[in-house]
């Protein structure tokens, strides 16, 4: 009841007595019929004022790690795995990344093909987002979440098998496939407020060549 002691307040003062309910807490030893009820705000501000400050020290070890080059993530990116010898570091999952690189080649051949449009008028050959989710499904390649499920979960998903064409522009559009870790990016308004942020870029905490590249420089570059 910490984080909402004004509202825990209101209750206890104004919503209880009104409907004629007795309020007791076995932890505090508090009982609104008795006369001992004056210290429950101070006990419900300070079990705020503790959950600020532990807010802010689990903060302070996050940042620390992110700091120290360790990835704090649920999960690995596809592509990746967390290492068997240090679960913060990635290692490369190569059947994944294979797909990776599927996917970024596709992505080269459209722009390429692109620009060669724009100059000679000559027709595109490559694939655009939605062309390279279609592939990527025609083909019979799982989802990554699938892909999760049955290597490192239970066998079981309830996602969807298919790619999304938000799936594969997130791909092509993560610098994390260069060995680049870039993490703090969300966050929450306050200990109070769990409502997913998204933080500003002078936040974020960067670390290039983290951890093995999938693509090249050239590749990402183009």
């Amino acid at each position: 009841l910490g984080p909402y002691f004004v509202e825990v307040g209101r209750y206890t003062d104004v919503v209880f007595p009104s409907l004629g309910c007795r309020f007791v807490s076995v932890l505090d030893c508090l009982d609104s019929e008795g006369d001992n009820t004056d210290m429950l705000h101070f006990r419900s501000l300070m079990n705020d004022y503790h959950l600020k400050d532990l807010s802010s020290k689990i903060k302070s070890v996050l940042h620390a790690k992110m700091k120290s080059v360790q990835y704090l993530g649920s999960y690995a990116p596809y592509g990746y795995r967390k290492s068997e010898d240090d679960k913060h570091q990635l290692v490369i999952d190569e059947e994944a990344a294979e797909v990776v690189r599927k996917i970024y080649r596709l992505c080269i051949d459209e722009e390429t093909a692109a620009v060669v449009q724009r100059i000679f008028e000559m027709r595109r050959s490559g694939m655009a987002y939605g062309k390279i989710t279609a592939a990527l499904n025609q083909d019979g390649i799982l989802s990554p979440r699938w892909y999760w499920a049955i290597h490192y979960g239970n066998g079981s998903c309830k996602c969807s098998k298919l790619w999304a064409y938000a799936t594969v522009k997130n791909i092509l559009n993560d610098a994390v496939y260069t060995g680049t870790l870039t993490q703090n990016r969300t966050g929450s308004r306050s200990y109070k407020d769990k409502t997913l942020i998204q933080k500003p870029e002078s936040e974020w905490i960067s670390h290039v060549d983290a951890h093995e590249a999938i693509i090249s420089p050239e590749t990402w570059d183009a």
